[in-house]
């Protein structure tokens, strides 16, 4: 049985968005806003929010979508996080789901 991993896209300072992979959305988002063990980019531009969040069968599906999610331009972030368009839009059938937090 393969682990639930999660792609999320993190609404960071200065409006800048940055999307990551990873099993445990809240220790990520916490690792991100310490600093320690955040990426690089997050360092340098404080996490504010997390804007979405979907869930995939296993790493490597995981993988494939944070990777075509960066390749999108920031309006179709933007409007993928709105929910103005779906995965499937870019990627054909959708195999993940999104979740939203409060």
């Amino acid at each position: 049985m393969s682990k639930e991993y999660f792609v999320y896209i993190i609404k960071c300072r200065g409006g800048r968005l940055y999307t990551g992979i990873t099993t445990d959305i809240a220790r990520r988002f916490s690792e991100h806003s310490e600093g320690k063990k955040g990426a690089k980019f997050t360092r340098a531009n404080p996490p504010e929010e997390i804007m979405a969040v979907w869930s995939c069968k296993g790493r490597s599906d995981a993988s494939k979508l944070e990777c075509a999610i960066k390749k999108l331009r920031r309006e179709q972030k933007i409007r993928l996080i709105n929910n103005e368009i779906s995965l499937s839009d870019f990627f054909g059938e959708e195999d993940f789901f999104i979740m939203r937090n409060a």
